[in-house]
């Protein structure tokens, strides 16, 4: 059977045609991605996904999208994208009843249900417990949080607002970081700092509270304002790595131990022995970063339950296209 699966994030939407076996084997049979501010609506680019593809809506059972979002009846109206995304109007597009919108995260608890070892970094080998919560968080353009529970063998996929809670500083620096933030946003969400935006404020932060007479390179400072649509958080990211640029360094460096303090901070509130994954697209490109110490140390910096985070199983996952193929998996188990 072919099913139809997309992951509408708030930057790019990649779409995808899988064909299930009988054995329930998994085939790619066609993968694009979109840049969102490119076409009106989602059932624009499932239009134009259907004519470069060349399959005809006849040809699928069912279909699955995951959305960032709340979803809510059904309908989601999409986080950092002015798009509401309607089952409803979906079934009418495709002419099938068997269409599921589901949030991002909860595609990515399919996916990591399928996961291959290839697919995984493990940074902590923990004691895993078999049928233990899973949890999951992850950084692109916003911030994510999901987790799974297993009864009587059936998986339960929970998906959550968790990457819109208060951001909880660990150092003074981290403090001034809030304090920065809260003469732009007020309230200020991990949200704001875990992302590729995220990533931006903290180099503005830094920019702006220079150490020791520390000077802006003046080729980023041109890169990040001569075009409105640049991805700053990319190119900071950039300069970091291959420039070593200092002020972009220490952005990355603050932006690596928030980050490692809110997956620490997941393993706390969820106890996922399990695993705990970090998915998204920025752990990928920023291993190096990750393995380097700033990241497991917050990650462990727990006071008296630290020694406790050590049991934690603590994975990368290293394919991006997770909540894709986790949404092609909830497909095709619609039909079932």
């Amino acid at each position: 059977m072919l099913v139809l699966s997309g992951d509408i994030g708030g930057t790019h939407t990649r779409v995808q045609f899988t064909e299930f076996t009988a054995s329930n084997a998994m085939k790619v049979i066609a993968i694009a991605r979109y840049n969102n501010n490119e076409h009106s609506s989602f059932i624009d680019i499932v239009d134009d996904f259907f004519i470069e593809a060349k399959i005809e809506r006849s040809e699928i059972v069912s279909a699955c999208f995951g959305a960032a979002g709340p979803v809510i009846n059904g309908k989601v109206n999409v986080t950092n994208l002015p798009w509401i995304i309607d089952t409803n109007d979906l079934k009418q597009a495709l002419k099938i009843d068997k269409v599921e919108v589901i949030n991002d995260f909860m595609a990515i608890g399919y996916g990591i249900e399928v996961l291959k070892p290839e697919n995984l970094l493990t940074l902590q080998a923990g004691k895993p417990q078999e049928d233990g919560i899973k949890a999951y968080i992850g950084a692109g353009t916003g911030l994510g949080v999901g987790f799974m529970t297993y009864h009587q063998g059936t998986c339960l996929f929970h998906s959550t607002e968790g990457g819109h809670v208060d951001f909880a500083p660990t150092d003074d620096m981290q403090l001034d970081l809030l304090k920065y933030l809260r003469k732009k946003y007020h309230r200020v969400s991990f949200e704001r700092v875990l992302s590729g935006h995220g990533l931006a404020n903290i180099y503005a932060f830094v920019r702006d509270h220079k150490i020791f007479g520390e000077e802006e390179n003046s080729e980023l400072r041109f890169l990040i304002k001569s075009d409105n649509d640049i991805d700053v958080a990319a190119i900071v990211a950039e300069y970091a790595i291959k420039h070593k640029d200092i002020m972009a360094m220490r952005a990355l460096d603050i932006f690596m131990s928030i980050y490692g303090a809110a997956v620490g901070n997941l393993a706390l509130t969820t106890l996922p022995f399990g695993g705990l994954y970090v998915v998204g697209g920025i752990a990928p490109k920023l291993l190096t970063q990750i393995k380097k110490g700033g990241f497991l140390e917050a990650f462990a910096d727990k006071g008296r339950m630290s020694v406790l985070l050590k049991s934690i199983p603590l994975h990368i996952v290293l394919y991006e296209d997770i909540g894709l193929q986790g949404a092609a998996v909830c497909a095709s188990k619609i039909v079932l």
